[in-house]
C-alpha cells in the first residue's frame, strides 16, 4: 500500500513529461456541492462545500492522458447520538487516467478510459459537543479505486455553445475509515479497512469557445456517489459496516 501514492506520483509527472510533445488543455475553476452521508448505526451528515477543480488532458495518435485534481471544504451538520452543527469538514482528490479518443464525423469525441485515483475526506468535531452532551469525534476515510469510464465531447463550433460529458464507474480497491473518539491519545482509535465497494460520476459540460485555440468557459453540473460495505480487517470487533454518500454540485472553470 505505501508504494501506491509513489507509483501515482510517477504516473503524473511522467504524463507532464510526455504532454510536452503534443499540447495539452488545462481546465481550473471553483466549485459548489451539497452532500449527504449516512452510515450504519442511524448517522448521519448533511451539509455543502466548496472548492477548487484543476484538470489536465493530452491527446496523442494512440493514448489520452488525464488528469484531475480537487480540494474542497465546507461545514457539516451530524446526527446520531444528538446533533452538532457547522462540523468542519474537508475533502481531496488525485486521479489519473489513460484512454483511447474516437471520432464521430468530425463532431464528437469518445473516449473510454480507465485509471488509478485516490480520495481522502476528513470531518472533525472533536472539539464539539452533541445536542446530547457526547464529546464529538474525528474521521478521515481514504479511497484507493479504479476510475471506469467514457468521456463524450462535441466538438468545437462557430460561436455557439457545445455539450459533452463524463459517465463513470469507480471501483473501490481499499477504503480505510479511521475515527479517533477525542483529542487525547488516550481515546480510543478505531481503524476499520474495507474492500468492498463501488462508486459512480457523472459530469455534463457545457463550453463556449473563445478562440480558435480551444480556450474557453465551462459550466459543468456533477453528481458523485459512493457506497461502501464489508467487515472490519484491523479493529477487534468483526461488525458488518456500510457507509454511503451522495454529492451534488457545478463548476465554473476555464479552459486554456
Amino acid at each position: 500500500m505505501s508504494k501506491l501514492p509513489f507509483i501515482f506520483v510517477v504516473m503524473l509527472l511522467s504524463s507532464l513529461v510526455w504532454a510536452e510533445s503534443r499540447g495539452f488543455d488545462l481546465e481550473l475553476g471553483p466549485h459548489i456541492s451539497s452532500i449527504n452521508y449516512s452510515e450504519t448505526g442511524g448517522v448521519s451528515q448533511q451539509g455543502r462545500s466548496s472548492g477548487i477543480n484543476a484538470r489536465y488532458s493530452a491527446y496523442y495518435p494512440f493514448a489520452v492522458i488525464l488528469i484531475d485534481l480537487s480540494h474542497a471544504s465546507g461545514g457539516m451538520d451530524y446526527k446520531g447520538a444528538g446533533e452538532i452543527k457547522g462540523i468542519k469538514a474537508e475533502m481531496y482528490e488525485l486521479r489519473s487516467m489513460l484512454g483511447r479518443a474516437f471520432y464521430m464525423n468530425n463532431s464528437y469525441r469518445l473516449t473510454p478510459y480507465l485509471g488509478f485515483g485516490y480520495r481522502r475526506s476528513t470531518v472533525d468535531s472533536s472539539d464539539d459537543i452533541s445536542s446530547t452532551s457526547i464529546a464529538g469525534y474525528k474521521s478521515q476515510q481514504t479511497y484507493f479505486y479504479n476510475p471506469i469510464g467514457i468521456e463524450i465531447q462535441q466538438l468545437m463550433g462557430e460561436n455557439t455553445w457545445v455539450v459533452g460529458g463524463r459517465f463513470e464507474f469507480d471501483n473501490l480497491l481499499m477504503s480505510n475509515n479511521e475515527t479517533r473518539l477525542g483529542e487525547s491519545s488516550m481515546y480510543k482509535t478505531v481503524d476499520l479497512a474495507q474492500k468492498e465497494g463501488r462508486g459512480y460520476r457523472f459530469y455534463l459540460n457545457f463550453r463556449q469557445f473563445l478562440d480558435d485555440n480551444g480556450s474557453g468557459v465551462v459550466i459543468e453540473p456533477f453528481y458523485k456517489y459512493w457506497e461502501v460495505v464489508g467487515s472490519s480487517l484491523k479493529s477487534t470487533s468483526n461488525a458488518n459496516i456500510k457507509h454511503d454518500s451522495e454529492e451534488w454540485g457545478v463548476a465554473l472553470m476555464l479552459s486554456f
